[in-house]
C-alpha cells in the first residue's frame, strides 16, 4: 500500500506550520534526536517494530511522549509513530489527523 499521498499533505501541512523538516534517513537516529532535544518532534508511516524501539525507549526515559496517529498506543502494531515533547506532541497529532 502506498502513502505518498497522505505523507506529501502531511508534510506540506509540516513545512506551512513549523520552522522546518529534517529527514536523517534513519528512525532510531529521528527519535534519539528527540530524546536528546536536538528536535522537537518526528513522525513517520510504516516503521518496522526494530525501527521504533529503542528510540521509543530513549524518548520516553527522557520524558518525552510517543503515540500512534490515533494518540494511543499502537505504534508497533501499526507502524505509524509520532514523538514529540509534551507540549508539542498534540499539536503534531492534530495537523496529522487533519491532513
Amino acid at each position: 500500500m502506498s502513502y505518498l499521498d497522505k505523507y506529501l499533505s502531511i508534510f506540506k501541512t509540516m513545512i506551512q506550520t513549523t520552522a522546518g523538516q529534517r529527514r536523517l534517513g534513519s528512525a532510531a537516529l529521528d527519535l534519539a534526536y528527540v530524546a536528546a532535544g536536538y528536535v522537537d518532534g518526528f513522525w513517520e508511516f510504516n516503521l518496522k517494530p526494530w525501527d521504533i524501539a529503542a528510540g521509543y525507549l530513549l524518548v520516553k526515559e527522557a520524558g518525552g511522549l510517543v503515540c500512534d496517529f490515533d494518540g494511543e498506543q499502537n505504534m508497533f502494531e501499526s507502524g505509524n509513530i509520532i514523538a514529540a515533547n509534551p507540549k508539542l506532541i498534540s499539536q503534531i497529532l492534530k495537523t496529522i489527523q487533519s491532513a
